[in-house]
């Protein structure tokens, strides 16, 4: 009885060093099971997909519980260990200094998603694939100019620029911001064209249309907390992250949906393409509408800066409190 007790307390306080290869399991099983259940070559193995997908279920879960179980005393250990680190630690302790490290990633896997479909595009001569490529050429130049701004806008800051000759230059680019996010449902149209008039949509084969689908769902739901949260942020540079972040999620539902109906059945049926069409009209305005907001609220923002800027020092002084308000 002492020794399955112990066996249990084990499991139910998994340490790092058993709960690491846990998980490098279920992404080698969740691997191994996608490709015998998704490729015609291996249906012969299909009996060792379903083992898999059972390991994976079994592993992922208890990876999921062992992370959940260990964060507390993780999340101390690693903070105590990055206050030895200063640049490592500013990951941790500096918002916005996380937020534009998780955009620069992004930049890479849509730099990569670019250049697969600009690819493919050239190849079999597709307007699908081309007006992906583009959109994703429209994220990339968005959140290059991000960082690029921000490198920019901090060197400034370091040389003397004044704190509210930033908030300008802020709310411009903000504003410069939004303007370019009416781009992306223009791209975005003609791919929607085609799948009103080509059938062309995304795909996603077999189990991997579950595993995009939580993905989808997480992108979207942590978007819209994203931007809810952050809408009073008076980083304008990080409310530019969130809601071209919020732009990109509405794409993934459209994706998901067309993925659905292509692995479920329904291509080509009319009620189909109807459903494919008004959900990307309503993806196209949405983005739209981001892109309204920023502008709008980037012209507030200037307007009021410049106006307390007119203003007598005194005047200023009394203003500053809700400046950031906008």
């Amino acid at each position: 009885m002492k020794i399955l007790k112990k066996i249990l307390s084990w499991f139910a306080n998994p340490k790092w060093y058993f709960l690491l290869p846990v998980m490098l399991v279920a992404i080698g099983s969740t691997v191994a099971g996608t490709l015998i259940l998704t490729q015609d070559g291996l249906s012969e193995y299909i009996i060792w997909g379903y083992v898999m997908l059972g390991v994976m279920i079994v592993t992922l879960s208890y990876s999921v519980f062992g992370v959940i179980r260990i964060y507390p005393n993780a999340k101390t250990s690693i903070l105590q260990w990055s206050e030895k680190h200063p640049r490592i630690n500013r990951v941790f302790t500096e918002y916005g200094f996380t937020t534009l490290l998780l955009t620069a990633c992004s930049l890479i896997v849509t730099l990569a998603f670019a250049v697969y479909n600009g690819s493919i595009a050239i190849v079999i001569q597709s307007i699908w694939f081309g007006a992906l490529a583009a959109y994703y050429i429209v994220l990339i130049v968005l959140r290059a100019s991000i960082l690029i701004y921000h490198g920019k806008s901090r060197r400034a800051v370091l040389k003397g620029q004044s704190e509210r000759q930033t908030l300008i230059n802020d709310g411009k680019f903000y504003l410069a911001c939004g303007i370019m996010l009416f781009l992306l449902p223009l791209c975005l149209s003609f791919a929607i064209l085609q799948m009103v008039r080509a059938g062309d949509s995304f795909e996603h084969k077999g189990i991997t249309i579950y595993v995009y689908a939580i993905y989808a769902f997480f992108k979207i739901i942590t978007a819209i907390y994203s931007f809810i949260k952050e809408r009073r942020n008076p980083s304008m540079t990080i409310m530019a992250t969130k809601n071209i972040k919020l732009a990109d999620a509405f794409v993934s539902i459209l994706a998901l949906q067309t993925a659905m109906f292509r692995e479920f059945g329904g291509v080509g049926d009319l009620s189909t393409v109807m459903m494919n069409a008004i959900t990307g009209a309503v993806v196209c305005a949405l983005t739209v509408a981001i892109g309204v907001y920023m502008i709008v609220r980037a012209t507030l923002r200037i307007k009021k800066l410049k106006r307390e800027e007119a203003l007598p020092t005194d005047a200023q002084s009394n203003g500053n409190g809700t400046t950031n308000d906008v």
